[in-house]
């Protein structure tokens, strides 16, 4: 990748507006531009860099990129440190047996802290220098994100395209966190958009990464729609919340999903674990299992959640299903959960 990195912003301009031409389904030359600097920067952390042992890459663009389960385009990185590299062990480990809800909180704290001063002090110089030997210096920025310290954003070279869409920001969010469970996890490559339609112009056109395992992100998504069922009415949701909903009905028409559905045994890892290391009293975790799950939105929030996945849509460039459609098969997963109806691949 570090090759097409290398040449001019014109000739990279030509390559991935000649990749729009030619992909299928048809993705935008922007889009198709930040895709390759999200495998690009993948690979300077986990081949190059190696920075951390433990590193997991999760979330939607795992999804999207790594599984092919859903396509969305989804731009932010999702990465995960491992709590016990950076010294959460034995007695600071915020899952101890015994130990008082103060106590968690005080080492849950202690371990955000410690996670953003590995972002402070590793890694964001780690990146600078390492990206300066491919890109220069100029052209690029690496910074802290403002408003998360536990986020960099790395503002990428922009080609010379001949359309900019206004939705696609030249920067790329790498989350970084230590509070998640990264079990079970599993070794996978990916590659960019334009290496799919132009693979002589890589020279090694795959990255490999350590990535969650997609059973699990099953479940983090339905726990996650579970929580928002009961989030009280004076607690906004985050902004493009639409997108799990999504990334659901994707996954449980995927083999990925009728898989899941058969490990109850990670559904309650999934719930102990958000229920210690993201309590929330509202959320309702305890009642997140067969009988009692939820995922279909309550009608008070489906229009704003309609609305939000209208506005979504030029990030999707495969099949748009109907949000009617989508409600419909998470009601479809939600009695299957709850023991009513069983699923058919």
């Amino acid at each position: 990748m570090d090759s097409v990195a290398k040449i001019s912003s014109r000739e990279r301009a030509q390559l991935f507006e000649t990749a729009e031409a030619r992909h299928t389904p048809r993705i935008a030359a922007p889009i198709i531009e930040k895709d390759f600097w999200v495998c690009w920067t993948l690979h300077r952390l986990f081949e190059v860099l190696q920075f951390h042992p433990q590193l997991i890459f999760k979330g939607g663009t795992s999804l999207s990129k790594v599984f092919n389960v859903i396509e969305r385009f989804s731009e932010d990185v999702d990465l995960s440190l491992s709590r016990r590299d950076l010294g959460f062990a034995t007695d600071r480990d915020p899952e101890q047996i015994g130990i008082t809800n103060k106590e968690r909180r005080r080492r849950l704290d202690d371990l955000t802290a410690h996670c953003q001063q590995a972002v402070l002090n590793k890694l964001l110089p780690a990146l600078r220098k390492d990206f300066a030997t491919v890109l220069g210096t100029s052209g690029w920025t690496v910074k802290l994100d403002a408003a998360d310290p536990q986020t960099v954003v790395f503002s990428y070279p922009v080609s010379d395209l001949s359309g900019a869409l206004p939705y696609i920001r030249p920067a790329i969010r790498l989350e970084m966190g230590a509070r998640s469970d990264d079990w079970p996890a599993v070794d996978a490559e990916l590659k960019p958009y334009a290496a799919e339609d132009f693979p002589g112009m890589f020279v090694v056109p795959t990255c490999k990464v350590r990535t969650l395992a997609a059973e699990r992100t099953f479940w983090e998504k339905a726990t996650l729609l579970h929580a928002e069922y009961h989030r009280p009415s004076d607690k906004p949701s985050k902004e493009r919340l639409s997108r799990h909903y999504y990334d659901l009905y994707c996954l449980c028409r995927h083999s990925i999903g009728h898989q899941a559905l058969k490990s109850g045994d990670l559904l309650e890892r999934v719930v102990k674990h958000k229920s210690l290391f993201f309590a929330q009293a509202w959320a309702n975790y305890d009642t997140a299992k067969p009988g009692t799950f939820h995922l279909v939105p309550p009608d008070a929030r489906v229009d704003g959640l309609r609305r939000d996945y209208d506005a979504m849509q030029a990030m999707i460039f495969g099949e748009s299903p109907k949000w009617d459609k989508i409600i419909q098969e998470l009601k479809r997963l939600e009695g299957s959960i709850n023991g009513s109806i069983k699923l058919t691949p």
